[in-house]
């Protein structure tokens, strides 16, 4: 069954047919849950479209835990920043990866955990333009964007398809009361232009990505989340009350194409040496979203206050996530004050940055080798002394001997 109406020209719904082996029971839930779907749909053409919520410092995890930890087993990848907040525990990493920043239970984390509250009730308050009143299982459907509310759960044990109709801004919020769950080997794509990073799941409860499922975009749950061994993610698993746990999972910060993510680059240069001694500079890049490319580091000599001449030394760096990247070791052969400038290449989703001449903490101070009065006698001047001292005790015997008569 094909329904021409404006609000659904690309879901493509079909009646199901009953197999044999099946109940006729088992499909007719099915079917009236689309039908109610359909029916909704007709109604929800003037309703306003959904909108991204701003994810402030969020935005640069991949994985955010709650409490009591993040726990990984296996080789899980993930790019971008893991944290955990207001726990601290992180456990599993290695033999997981990051590719990115660990924060357990730092401010960086706790900072993220407040913005995606604030991200989880903006979503929650968004109008609905679809609502099902049943626990749904949405694979076979096909979704223009929009806000789609679950008085309950939400399922995927198939294929689910986001079409963005050629609207690369596309937008999509599902609201969800219960728990969302997805059957092993699912998927979840985007379509037509769609971006992974414009999927929005507010999530009343917990969050269960099953084996092998492929999903897409922003899992923001109240309780916990869990992807089970296999499931890979292209998007956020952020938990704002409980645990994320992780079995042998990929999971990858998505950002939007053609927008660029601010980078702050944070420097400090090693303490002061004399002559002969080795400097270096360290940098640590954030905010970016899974950044890529180099920071150059360049050091200039004591006659440049201005950082206008060439450096006496530059050393770059290969990044691969936010995180601290420290330059190579400089031996300076003049004395004096020398001044680091470190600069982010930037790349495709993240700017530039870089630090200006004579920043706080970017100066380091050479000092000449002072000279060293020689305060241990010679050869020479050991036995000049022992000389004296058999001298003196010579003449004294010489007085203490008793005059013959």
């Amino acid at each position: 069954m094909k329904i021409d109406h404006p609000a659904i020209a690309r879901c493509q719904l079909a009646v199901p047919r009953v197999t044999e082996g099946e109940s006729f029971d088992s499909r007719k839930s099915t079917v009236l849950a689309r039908l109610g779907f359909v029916g909704m749909l007709l109604v929800s053409g003037l309703a306003p479209a959904a909108v991204a919520p701003p994810l402030g410092t969020a935005q640069s995890f991949a994985v955010l835990g709650a409490t009591p930890n993040v726990n990984n087993t296996g080789p899980t990848i993930v790019t971008g920043d893991l944290g955990v907040s207001p726990a601290a525990a992180v456990v599993g990493f290695p033999p997981g990866t990051v590719i990115g920043t660990i924060h357990a239970g730092d401010t960086v984390a706790a900072s993220a955990q407040s913005s995606n509250t604030t991200a989880y009730g903006v979503l929650a308050g968004e109008a609905c333009n679809t609502s099902f009143g049943v626990p749904t299982d949405l694979a076979g459907m096909t979704l223009v964007p929009g806000v789609y509310c679950f008085a309950s759960s939400a399922a995927n044990t198939g294929l689910l398809q986001l079409d963005a109709q050629g609207n690369a801004n596309a937008v999509w919020v599902f609201q969800i009361a219960s728990t969302l769950i997805t059957g092993s080997a699912s998927t979840v794509t985007v379509i037509n232009s769609g971006q992974a990073c414009n999927v929005f799941w507010q999530v009343g409860s917990s969050a269960t990505l099953g084996t092998t499922t492929t999903f897409v975009g922003n899992i923001l749950a109240l309780t916990t989340i869990t992807l089970q061994t296999g499931a890979s993610l292209s998007g956020r698993a952020l938990a704002q009350t409980g645990t994320v746990t992780l079995a042998s999972n990929a999971v990858s910060v998505c950002s939007l194409a053609g927008s660029s993510t601010p980078t702050t680059l944070t420097t400090q240069a090693s303490a002061a040496v004399q002559l002969g001694g080795l400097i270096h500079d360290t940098a640590t890049l954030s905010g970016g979203v899974a950044p890529t490319g180099t920071i150059t580091f360049s050091s200039f000599g004591p006659n440049d206050a201005t950082c206008a001449a060439a450096p006496a030394f530059t050393s770059n760096v290969t990044v691969a996530g936010n995180g601290s990247y420290a330059s190579a070791n400089f031996t300076p052969s003049v004395a004096g004050t020398y001044r680091w400038i470190a600069s982010y290449s930037g790349d495709a989703n993240n700017t530039a940055s870089t630090t200006a001449c004579n920043d706080a903490n970017e100066s380091v101070t050479v000092s000449a080798v002072s000279a060293q009065v020689a305060m241990t006698p010679s050869l020479s001047n050991w036995a000049m002394i022992l000389l004296a001292g058999f001298i003196t005790l010579a003449v004294y015997a010489a007085m203490r001997r008793p005059k013959r008569r």
